[in-house]
């Protein structure tokens, strides 16, 4: 990753989500607190996924993590 991704990821504060994905033309992340059009996957490892994706309530920028489930896999 970049520096500049990386420093971005650092100061962000983690997100938790219980919803699914959305067919889109951009998918749409949902959860219970906002909804989140997602731009790029930026990462993976051996807990989930990174996801730069945008607020839809105030266009801001964030990174969300998607934990694997108890099989291993994501929601996407």
């Amino acid at each position: 990753l970049q520096t500049q991704t990386q420093t971005e990821l650092l100061n962000t504060d983690p997100l938790f989500f219980l919803s699914t994905l959305t067919a889109a033309e951009r998918p749409v992340l949902r959860s219970s607190t906002a909804d989140y059009s997602i731009l790029e996957r930026i990462g993976e490892g051996s807990f989930g996924k990174v996801l730069k994706c945008q607020n839809l309530k105030n266009n801001k920028t964030v990174a969300v993590k998607i934990i694997k489930d108890a099989n291993g896999q994501c929601l996407f």
